[in-house]
């Protein structure tokens, strides 16, 4: 009787530290995951800021090739003459 005892209480004490492991090993990983997910919403705004920079280099950009667009206005709408390209003179610094 008291050997059987003795083993229930080994299993006991074994059982007890394993439950005590799993739940350190439970809150390490939800740390973790805490962490994982913060390094996620700072890339996420990094992406966000990068992607809006973008936007605005390629509206920039846009607006530079439109230049030929504005051309195309002045001539038609406000009828202008075109540059002609033998009366054009250089000046030199």
């Amino acid at each position: 009787m008291l050997n059987h005892s003795f083993n229930m209480t080994k299993i006991n004490i074994v059982l007890s530290l394993a439950i005590v492991v799993l739940s350190f090993y439970t809150i390490i990983w939800h740390h973790q995951n805490y962490l994982l997910e913060e390094k996620s919403k700072v890339i996420k705004n990094q992406n966000q800021r990068i992607m809006a920079m973008r936007k605005q280099l390629l509206i920039e950009h846009s607006e530079k090739i439109s230049g030929a667009e504005i051309k195309q206005k002045a001539l038609n709408a406000l009828q202008m003459k075109p540059v002609d390209p033998k009366k054009v003179r250089t000046v030199l610094l």
